[in-house]
Formats: structure tokens, sequence, C-alpha cells
């Protein structure tokens, strides 16, 4: 399918939860024309209202005066229902439409709804992200890319002002594929940071001090660096990725590996840890609270050194 030459300047956000709301945001800034479409979050599409979005009730109607459709929803199902489902983005379809997916799900699923959306004659690039809400508010996010080069070429525009590193990975579905690499590796590695910072706390250092040793030696890492002072360092665990987003992404790599013949015994041991933080309130907290069972375990407060069992 050619794509078009105009480069899109109307833009539809659906997801507005915490990557979804600074993104438009940012795309507000960058002088798009941008829709939102509410669902849990109502607020967080009138605050956007007053930066000049407009509020619209359904992605059908989104879809009808829009060029490009930015989807961020937690998983597949959510981006079936939001393609395909009976006010989706195939009601709304017309010329020259794009759903610009940045949401992580399977690569199969990408490709098997990219190749439907075709029939409707909607065009599908894929493009994962990574950087947290704090780069989605400035603009810098880390993209993955799949699809053809001329559908891709078509949404440059939307990516360049959302991201500062953008990789071209290759087909529909490479861009998952490298995103879920990725999601693993930070799962894993927020797992090592928890049990290192809690034998240091329940050994006698300073965890933010030792942060700053292993910083400056060769166990340093983005997570170490941006997520852990943030929460294990001040023990809190406000969602920055929720837990139950990192656990499925874990899923799905551990899904992936399976598929590929590839053996994951690091990969596997930390999606079962994060999977006893689902049992309880965790699900909703940042990833880093699987960091509470290391603490729990140990019975020391990372933040603060003090016996967990006698809090202040």
């Amino acid at each position: 399918m050619p794509a078009s030459t105009a480069l899109p300047r109307s833009v539809a956000v659906v997801g507005l939860g915490a990557m979804g709301a600074p993104m438009a945001r940012v795309l507000l800034d960058a002088g798009f024309d941008v829709a939102v479409v509410p669902h849990r979050r109502r607020e967080a599409a009138e605050a956007l209202a007053d930066k000049g979005a407009k509020i619209v009730d359904s992605v059908a109607a989104a879809a009808r005066d829009a060029d490009v459709v930015i989807a961020l929803v937690p998983d597949l199902p959510q981006l079936l229902e939001l393609a395909e489902g009976p006010s989706g983005l195939v009601q709304g379809s017309h010329e020259g439409l794009t759903l610009l997916n940045m949401s992580t799900v399977s690569p199969d699923g990408v490709t098997a709804l990219a190749d439907r959306l075709a029939a409707a004659g909607i065009r599908m690039v894929d493009a994962p992200i990574s950087g947290g809400p704090v780069r989605a508010a400035d603009g810098t996010l880390t993209i993955m890319v799949g699809g053809t080069d001329s559908d891709i070429d078509h949404v440059s525009g939307l990516l360049d002002a959302l991201g500062r590193n953008i990789f071209r990975t290759g087909p529909l579905g490479t861009s998952q594929v490298a995103k879920l690499c990725n999601n693993i590796l930070t799962a894993t590695i927020m797992v090592a940071n928890s049990e290192a910072l809690t034998l240091g706390a329940k050994a006698g250092l300073d965890p933010a001090q030792l942060r700053e040793i292993v910083l400056a030696s060769s166990g340093g890492s983005t997570v170490l660096d941006t997520w852990v002072p943030r929460n294990l360092l001040r023990d809190v665990y406000e969602p920055g990725f929720a837990l139950r987003l990192m656990y499925k992404d874990a899923g799905l790599a551990r899904d992936l590996a399976r598929q590929s013949g590839v053996p994951m015994p690091l990969a596997n041991l930390a999606h079962e840890l994060y999977g006893f933080c689902m049992q309880g309130p965790g699900a909703d907290q940042d990833y880093s609270f699987v960091s509470t069972l290391f603490q729990d375990a140990a019975d020391v407060t990372v933040a603060t050194g003090r016996p967990r069992s006698q809090p202040e």
C-alpha cells in the first residue's frame, strides 16, 4: 500500500496513562492537532483539553478526523479492541489512516493484526517505547520501530517529536522482539539491584553510597542510576512502570524464548519473583516493588537501614 506523501498533522492518542498523557502533551507542544480518547482517566483527557487537545468519545470518531491513531494500551486484548472493536479504528477507517502502535505486545499479535488492518485499508507501524514517564514528558524516549520504510517515513515527524533515540529494526514484529529483550534485561537487573542493595544495607553500608560506588565501578546500570533513587532509596513505589506490566512483558519474553528455543533461566526466575508480587497490592505499584521481597526476607529497609519489622 503506497504511503501518502503528506506528513500527518492530525493525531489521536488512545491510552492516557503514565506514558500516554505526557506524550500527548509533547505532541501538542510540537504543534500537532491532538485528539484524545478518555477511558479510565477522564481527568487526564480534561487536563490535555486545557492545553488544546480535543476530547473524542470513541476511537472510531477520533480515527475519522485523524491521519494517525497512536495506541498506548496495556496488552494485546486492549489493542485488538481499539482496532477492531465495535467503536474501534476499523469503524472510522479512511484513505491514508495509519495505526502507530506504541504498546508492548506479542510480535505475532502485531503481525496478525497488521494483516487484517491492511485488508481494511489501514497502514500500521509498530513502535514500542522505553524511557519511563520522565523521558515521555520531555520527548527523549527510545523508540524501536518496525514496518515498511515508507510507512515509517510517513510518521517520522511524530517519532522525532517523541523520541531522541529511534531505531528501525526491520519488518513488523521485530521492534517488539527488541522491546521484550530490553524489558527482560531491565526486570532481571532490578532483581539483582534489589539483592545487592539489601545485602549492603543489612551488612551496615549506606545504600546511597553503595549505589555511587557501583555506578563508578563495573556494576552500574540505568536502573541503578535513575530508578533506584526514586524508589528503593525512598521506600516509595508509586508507579512509573507498573509491576503488572513488567510481569506481562517478562511473560511475553518467556513465551518468545520458548518459541525460539532459547533457554532463559535467569529471566524465568525474575518472572516468577514478579509473579509473587502480583498476588497483593504490589501489582499496581512500580516494578521496583519486587525489592520488598528481599527487604522483607532480610528484615531491613534499604532506604533507612532499619529493621523492616520495626517501622518508624
